[in-house]
This record gives C-alpha cells, sequence and structure tokens, in this order.
C-alpha cells in the first residue's frame, strides 16, 4: 500500500501499449507507474501479517523478493527497497547508474545488469544467518556474497512480531536524490530462501506475475496489478 498520502496522489495504474511501453514477452500487461519519490515519507510500504522471526533470530533472516520492473528513460540511481520502514537512512537495494544491483555492504553485481526501458526480473535471495546473499537478473546469478552471519542485522526485515508496516519498496533517506521513475508489474515475497534452481527456473518477467515455488511452511506475499495475496503455506 501507498506509504502515505502523497505517494497515493502519484502512484497510477495502467496498462503497457506495446509502443512506448513494451508487453512483457509480447502480452500486454498491467503495471503501477512510481514516479522518482522526493518526500520522506513517500514509499510503497508491505506488511507481512502471516510471517514471524526465522533464522534463529528475532526478525525476518531468510528471505526471497522478487520483483518484475521496468525503468524508463535514462539511467540512475534507483533505490529498490529500504528495511528501515521510517525511511531515516539510506535504502539497502539499489539498481546503480550503470545497471548494477547492490549496496556497499553487500556489494554490486557486475554481471548481468538491469537494463534500461526494458522488463526485467531482479531476485534478493538472503541467508542471513549464513551469511549469504545473492542477487539474481532474469534468473541468472549476478552477484554472491558470503561472510559472517548478518543474524537480525541490517537486511533483516519486519515481521508480524512488529508493529506496522515491514518493508519500504522505491525510496531512500536521501528523497529525490537516488530514487528514479519505474514501472512496477509484480512483486514477491516469501519468508525462504530459494535456491538457484528455483529462481533460475523463475526465469525472467512475465505477464502473468510471479510464481513463487511452495516453500514448507512459509509466508507467501504477492503483489500484482491484480491484486494481493498474503497467506502461509503448508508443510
Amino acid at each position: 500500500e501507498a506509504a502515505d498520502a502523497t505517494t497515493s496522489s502519484q502512484i497510477s495504474f495502467a496498462t503497457t501499449n506495446g509502443t512506448t511501453v513494451p508487453h512483457i514477452g509480447g502480452q500486454a500487461a498491467r503495471y503501477l507507474s512510481v514516479p522518482s519519490l522526493t518526500g520522506a515519507t513517500n514509499g510503497i510500504n508491505l506488511t507481512f501479517s502471516n510471517s514471524g522471526p526465522n533464522g534463529g533470530g528475532n526478525y525476518i533472516n531468510d528471505y526471497t523478493l522478487i520483483m518484475d520492473i521496468y525503468s524508463p528513460g535514462a539511467a540512475g540511481w534507483q533505490a529498490l527497497f529500504n528495511t528501515d520502514v521510517a525511511n531515516t537512512n539510506d535504502a539497502d537495494f539499489y539498481i546503480n547508474t550503470t545497471g548494477q544491483l547492490g549496496i556497499g555492504e553487500l556489494g554490486y553485481g557486475a554481471s548481468p545488469v538491469v537494463s534500461q526501458n526494458q522488463w526485467t526480473r531482479i531476485a534478493f535471495v538472503a541467508d542471513l544467518d549464513g551469511g549469504i546473499v545473492k542477487y539474481f537478473v532474469n534468473g541468472t546469478l549476478a552477484h554472491t556474497r558470503t561472510g559472517a552471519p548478518m543474524t537480525d542485522g541490517r537486511f533483516a526485515l519486519y515481521s508480524n512480531a512488529n508493529a506496522g508496516a515491514d518493508l519500504l519498496l522505491f525510496n531512500e533517506g536521501i528523497s529525490g536524490v537516488y530514487t528514479h521513475d519505474l514501472y512496477v508489474n509484480s512483486v514477491a515475497f516469501t519468508d525462504a530462501t530459494l535456491s538457484d534452481s528455483a529462481i533460475a527456473a523463475l526465469g525472467g518477467p512475465s505477464a502473468a506475475g510471479i510464481f513463487v515455488p511452495e516453500p514448507g511452511s512459509s509466508l507467501l506475499a504477492v503483489l500484482s496489478c491484480a491484486g494481493l495475496l498474503a497467506r502461509r503455506r503448508r508443510a
């Protein structure tokens, strides 16, 4: 949902026309148009109402976030998500000016990159208690971070154990400087660390949205232009 009234008034739904906004895989698709957000309280909030802490910590430490997006116009810094829903600091995952995914603390993916004016599926896969984070572009691994565990650290997410929204999309603390307008077809979240093969099987963007393989006993939240689904899977 929109984080504030200003965001609500600025975002809008539309349908690809096959020319100025290409279809996805040759099929017309609905999308949410999100402008470059300039206010500190702007953004899109996600709430994981059926979630809970995992990975041996007090927050969500094992999760996968996937989004099908289109970045129009010239390249620029694009904040994708901020684990601080109050938006008082830098975002935690970006596309930089050369299309690389990442953040300084985790590193940037050299290849493949996110191309402008092209629908792209991005995946952020976290196993924070294992010290591993991976990024994927259209199902292809772009970067792997390994090292010390990051349990309950910067990249951990709030859950239903915490009041309010759990994740902020498309804004960061220096609003209007490191944000970019985006078209969003779908966003999917599961509180499980999906395997490389599962992400590869999902492939690139689809007009039908993102189908997340069913992991045992995890939350699945899917935001698409067809609506919002959030439910706990059964093992």
